[in-house]
């Protein structure tokens, strides 16, 4: 079963693609219809539970009504009108002469709000609405409203399906196609069913019916981006635990496109999924962990779409993030700050049981590795010395799913005001993996770090924080979620790691995850929706704010200057707002025409979702306004990085600096007192740190002094004045300048 395809380079891969053509390409010669939405349908309104065997072949439906389709009420595209309903269940048969001719089918249904369809019995499609493979009852409502298309203009939605189910479940002579369609409501004023079953021909010559006018040949629809079509044998996919499903990844290589019906390149076989995610499973769109295995069951890992080889993976899927960039953007600046790895990802669209599901990111899930979080493996019988010090990967997040095994708290003797107790879960080893002596081991270091962070010494260069954290890492952490405002930044998704005492032996913060609630998405957190508010400080007591960690931490200059200077060093590179403005660019062009089919299969532009503060009613109006946010916020945050750079360097006896009028025009006047008459250097910065204004002024005596300056013309706005002795730094002044 299981197809690996490890040794594919990017230059053979060209050379063979330039004749490629899957089997099925070759032997579909064209497509007919087998089903017509004008055809005649029995249906019965859902005012009531149907009989059990109602979609089966052998059910009596001789008094159920009749009527050409489609079949339901309002927007005039009904040939036949019924009372309004929550639900009806519709099925018609046809006739098949020869079923070695049809190799795959395609289902297409313009529907209002939701359907399933099974075939002889078996379901085979579904949308909107329930489980696959448990049958909604007649009472049950659409999981959401959606608008049929057709009568607009539009096409009905299209549902590929396999070839091995229609070897499975499609019959010579007479088969039933049913169908029943659900309302979001019974008070809407719509109900839609219009469904149409074409068959791929392998032979040439037409036995059944022309293909509708609009009918979209899938031989023909081809993407730039690779494709994940997951096919579950009919099997719903859970929270968990992961089923077993088949994967097929399609990616013809640089510059070629890509079809359903082509065959696999990186991989097809076994794979273990599960809805993953947490508020995010409220959405229809769902996103899914995934586990490739071989035939047995084991873990399988495989390289795919070029990124090194593992077995588990993420297929995030965006949805309330209507750019679906956020995140993307998010790794991607990550990667660039170029410290320890951040997750890798590429563009995909994804086909489910046949139906086109969207674009998704495959993403490289969070775990240990040489090619991942590269510490050391730790081995259960690793309970002493060197080897107990490292390999341990934890994160801070919401408890509510989790048992108190998966989990545990720091309880530090050293307190800090407002803040609490955080609850670590185990990520690597997992909680049900890792000994005793291990899981002791972690929680008595973090533990620790704690306990000096919050200590009075904590700044001490040797046996303070610096002894137990990864500055940098804790300063790039720091800065990446700033910049996003992230809404669960240091509270949510918060991972760390620790390497061993030989390596270093210090916490790592990160790696970084989980942006889609940022960059201006959200709605109910107003100190997160601004662009001039700053994340760390926000910390508190309660469990849905931020850990103190980082407002400790800033309280340290030394900490703070390392922050200033680091941002100034991004600005100038991945940070610079012309380079992120291109990486958006870029990530639109690259989705090309994946974006309309991810709108029209999910027609939610214009519409609020939740925590949609910004609705655009284009998806260029929602690529506009993230721009527009992060220009505002890099802006905000050049200013007020250089306004708490920590450069305030103690030590020399000047007092009760003031600075009047401020806002100044032209005459600036600063008052000081100092006991020695050594030269001060005056300096007047913009907000990019650029000296603007340079003077010295010398005391002729000791005691309060008054300094007159004539300041040239500038540019109106906020400024820094910047006092020094000895090159050293005694005092940081905001200044405003007015016309």
């Amino acid at each position: 079963m299981q197809k690996i395809y490890p040794f594919k380079t990017v230059i053979l891969a060209v050379l063979f693609l330039v004749s490629f053509k899957s089997v099925d390409s070759q032997t579909i010669n064209h497509w007919e219809m087998v089903v017509a939405a004008s055809d005649t349908w029995h249906y019965f309104p859902g005012n009531s539970e149907p009989p059990a065997a109602w979609a089966n072949t052998n059910f009596d439906e001789s008094s159920w009504l009749s009527g050409p389709g489609g079949i339901g009420y309002g927007d005039g595209d009904d040939a036949t009108i019924i009372s309004p309903v929550l639900s009806v269940y519709l099925r018609t048969s046809f006739n098949i002469v020869d079923t070695a001719n049809i190799l795959w089918a395609i289902l297409n249904v313009d529907y209002d709000d939701a359907f399933v369809a099974y075939l002889n019995g078996h379901e085979i499609a579904r949308s909107n609405i329930g489980t696959a493979g448990v049958r909604p009852l007649y009472s049950t409502p659409a999981a959401n409203n959606r608008e049929a298309l057709m009568y607009t203009g539009g096409i009905p939605e299209t549902f590929i399906i396999h070839k091995d189910t229609l070897k499975k479940y499609m019959t010579l002579g007479s088969n039933v196609l049913a169908v029943q369609v659900h309302n979001f409501n019974i008070s809407s004023s719509d109900l839609s069913s219009i469904t149409f079953l074409t068959v791929g021909i392998k032979t040439a010559g037409l036995t059944y019916r022309e293909v509708p006018t609009w009918f979209d040949d899938p031989l023909k629809k081809k993407t730039n981006l690779p494709l994940l079509i997951i096919d579950t044998k009919g099997q719903a996919i859970v929270n968990e635990p992961k089923i077993t499903a088949n994967l097929k990844v399609v990616d013809n290589g640089p510059g070629q496109m890509n079809g359903f019906l082509d065959d696999a390149t990186d991989y097809e076989g076994y794979m273990g999924i599960e809805i993953r995610g947490q508020s995010s499973q409220q959405f229809p769109k769902l996103g899914y962990g995934v586990e490739l295995r071989n035939k047995a069951g084991a873990d399988s890992s495989v390289s795919l779409l070029g990124m090194p080889a593992e077995a588990d993976w993420v297929f995030s899927a965006p949805y309330s993030d209507k750019s679906m960039l956020r995140n993307a953007l998010t790794y991607q600046l990550g990667r660039k700050m170029g410290g320890p790895w951040q997750p890798r990802y590429k563009w995909c669209e994804v086909y489910l049981n046949g139906s086109y599901n969207g674009v998704y990111m495959l993403i490289e899930k969070i775990k240990r590795g040489i090619d991942r979080v590269d510490i050391n493996k730790l081995k259960i019988d690793e309970i002493s010395g060197d080897n107990l010090t490292g390999g341990y990967i934890v994160k801070v997040d919401k408890t509510g799913d989790l048992t108190t095994a998966e989990y545990f708290y720091t309880h530090p003797a050293n307190s800090y005001y407002n803040a609490r107790n955080y609850a670590f879960t185990y990520v690597y080893p997992k909680f049900d993996e890792i000994v005793t002596q291990q899981k002791s081991y972690i929680q008595d270091y973090l533990t620790t770090t704690e306990n000096v962070l919050n200590g009075a010494s904590f700044k001490d260069p040797l046996n303070g924080f610096r002894k137990y954290m990864d500055l940098n890492s804790f300063v790039d952490f720091q800065i990446i979620n700033e910049f996003a405002n992230n809404v669960d930044g240091y509270r949510y998704s918060t991972f760390f790691y620790k390497k061993k005492d030989s390596d270093g032996g210090k916490l790592f913060a990160g790696p970084i995850w989980d942006f889609d609630l940022c960059y201006g998405n959200v709605d109910y957190a107003p100190d997160n929706l601004a662009t001039d508010k700053w994340l760390y400080p926000k910390y508190g007591a309660g469990e849905w704010l931020p850990m103190h960690w980082w407002a400790r931490l800033m309280e340290d200059p030394d900490y703070r200057k390392a922050f200033s200077t680091r941002w100034k060093v991004l600005r100038e590179g991945p940070f610079s707002t012309d380079s992120i403005m291109a990486d958006i660019d870029n990530h639109v062009q690259n989705l090309g025409e994946a974006i309309n089919r991810n709108y029209n299969r999910w027609p939610i532009l214009g519409q609020y979702v939740w925590p949609n503060y910004f609705v655009g009613t284009t998806y260029n109006d929602e690529v506009n306004y993230l721009k527009t946010w992060m220009r505002a916020r890099l802006t905000w945050m050049d200013g007020n990085v250089s306004l708490s750079t920590g450069e305030l360097v103690s030590g020399y006896p000047v007092n009760n600096v003031s600075v009047f009028p401020n806002p100044v025009k032209q005459q600036l006047n600063i008052g000081l007192s100092t006991q020695d008459v050594k030269k001060i250097d005056i300096e007047i910065l913009d907000l990019l740190g650029k000296t603007v204004y340079s003077s010295e002024y010398t005391p002729g005596y000791t005691g309060i002094q008054t300094i007159q300056l004539n300041i040239p013309r500038m540019t109106p706005g906020c400024y820094i004045l910047r006092l020094k002795k000895s090159s050293q730094i005694f005092s940081i002044k905001k200044l405003i300048v007015n016309d």
